[in-house]
Order: C-alpha cells, then structure tokens, then sequence
C-alpha cells in the first residue's frame, strides 16, 4: 500500500518538472506577429500591427549568441493575391525599429538553478490601422535568414439586420455552459483560442440561453 502511494505521488508531481514556460504568448516562433494568427476584424475596425524579432542568448531557442539579425520584413495581402511589403500597403512611412529585451526562464529547472534566458528583441509597431475590404488576408515575417512566421487574418462586414424565420427549441437539462465549453475544447483544436472546427450548436447563425431557476 506504501508503494502503491509512493508511485501514485510520484506520477503525479512528474510532470511538472517537465513544465515549460512561454517567451512570449502567442508567438511561439523566434519571429512574432501581432495580431497574431486566427484573428478575426470586423471591416473599418482600428487597430495596431507589431512584429519582433527574438533572439535569446541561451537555452534550447538560442539564436546568434543572443544577437538580433536586424533584416527582416514583413509583407501583407488578400489570400492568393501578391504580397507587398505592410508600410506600402496601407500607404504609411515604415517605422522606426526599437530594441529591448527581457528574461524569462525556460523551464522549472532553470527556474530551480536560477539560469534565466536572456532574449534581445527588435520590433516595429504599425499604429492606426484599418482594413475595408472583407475577406481573407496573409501576413508573412521573414526573418533569420528565410525563417517565416506567417499570420491569416480574417475581415468580416457589418451584417444586416434579418429577422429569424425558423427557431431550433433544444432543452438541456442540467447542460451548463461550462459543458459547452469543456465539449469544445475535447472535441475541437485550437491555434491561438481560435477553434478550426465548431459543435453544430455553433454554426447555426445565433442562438440564446435561458438560466433555469430551482
């Protein structure tokens, strides 16, 4: 019985010396892209485009001993249409780069031997940007000598306001939207939160929910 406890602990606290931790979230490549991959727009929205380049000093990703590699470029267009460099398309002057840098540890061993990662960054920050057209769009980071960190954004238009002509009643009893939720995540992979694939209670065009009282 006091093996059987041993080997239970030990199956259970094993895991988490293999923990790792995240240089940066949403970019697990050493070149990032933000907004990053999967995201959605509503056409006409304002928003921010930022693109890194990382070059940690050491550890399992190190690049360069820790040196950026300053020629890097990043190029946008509609998806199967010619991709032209991001200041050109959306008629800017290109940005000044900024540098920085952070540490982070790698993982709970380093954690452990107090050996963090140091990681040399250079960004460029595109401010105030709109894109009108509905559809589908590529972003592609070229860095490191031909690495590529690329992104497919998606562009929606305003819908019309329409009246629903048939109603789904589906009653679940007991089904609470954690259930959903945890039905989603078993069910369906994920890049950066965004599902590829939906339960079919998700594909019909809107629907609502009612708390039962009891």
């Amino acid at each position: 019985m006091v093996y059987a406890a041993l080997l239970l602990g030990a199956l259970v606290a094993a895991p988490a010396f293999g923990q790792t931790f995240r240089r940066t979230a949403a970019c697990p490549q050493l070149g990032c892209v933000f907004p990053p991959d999967q995201t959605d727009f509503i056409a006409g929205q304002t928003f921010d485009l930022r693109i890194e380049v990382q070059a940690p000093a050491n550890g399992s990703e190190a690049y360069n001993n820790g040196q950026v590699d300053e020629n890097f470029s990043i190029k946008i267009g509609g998806q199967g249409a010619e991709l032209v460099d991001a200041a050109q398309f959306f008629g800017l002057s290109d940005p000044e780069a900024e540098k920085y840098n952070f540490t982070y540890y790698e993982d709970l061993f380093a954690e452990d031997a107090h050996a963090p990662t140091p990681v040399n960054v250079i960004a460029k920050s595109y401010r105030n940007l709109q894109l009108h057209t509905p559809g589908t769009y590529e972003v592609v980071l070229t860095y490191n000598n031909g690495e590529t960190t690329k992104a497919t954004w998606t562009v929606a238009d305003l819908a019309e306001k329409k009246k629903a002509k048939n109603v789904i009643f589906f009653v679940g009893d007991g089904m609470a939207g954690s259930m959903l939720s945890a039905a989603r995540l078993l069910g369906h992979k994920t890049i950066n939160g965004k599902y590829q694939s939906k339960l079919k209670l998700d594909e019909a065009p809107g629907y609502g929910s009612q708390m039962t009282h009891s």
